[in-house]
């Protein structure tokens, strides 16, 4: 039997996109908690210690005034852990998300295996001794088909 892989926090309010994405991420060995907003989002990472985060851009129910403060309150929570910004929006609405503190940002719709790969490359620079951590930016395009492991 091999090790459990890390733990992820997936926040997202889309019911379909989380259950698809968290049975792709638990079929990979992650243990994975789920949860629908800012506030339950910011609870998860006071509870338990994450090796990242995958976050919808356009989370809801934070108590910001905009979009950035309710994703920066789930910054804030994290601390040093990696996240990943996911979003069905411009990417370009988030030009600044790597000097925010965010590990990366990925263009819904995304292939799953090139999710799979960004967050072992993201855990793995987190769990090194390497200080500098650089930030992507991945886009798939919608057309693109690909044969996903999950």
């Amino acid at each position: 039997m091999s090790p459990a892989r890390p733990a992820i926090l997936l926040a997202e309010n889309d019911p379909a996109i989380a259950d698809m994405i968290a049975e792709c991420l638990t079929g990979e060995g992650y243990a994975v908690t789920t949860t629908k907003s800012v506030m339950a989002s910011v609870a998860a990472l006071s509870a338990k210690k994450f090796a990242l985060v995958l976050t919808d851009a356009f989370i809801t129910q934070g108590l910001g005034k905009g979009q950035w403060d309710n994703i920066e309150q789930i910054r804030r929570a994290a601390a040093t852990t990696p996240i990943i910004l996911c979003t069905a929006h411009r990417t370009q609405d988030f030009p600044d998300f790597a000097a925010r503190g965010f590990a990366a940002m990925l263009s819904k719709p995304f292939d799953l295996d090139d999710l799979l790969a960004l967050i072992a490359q993201l855990i793995a620079q987190s769990s090194s001794e390497t200080p500098e951590k650089e930030s992507t930016q991945r886009h798939t395009s919608p057309s693109r088909q690909t044969t996903s492991r999950c």
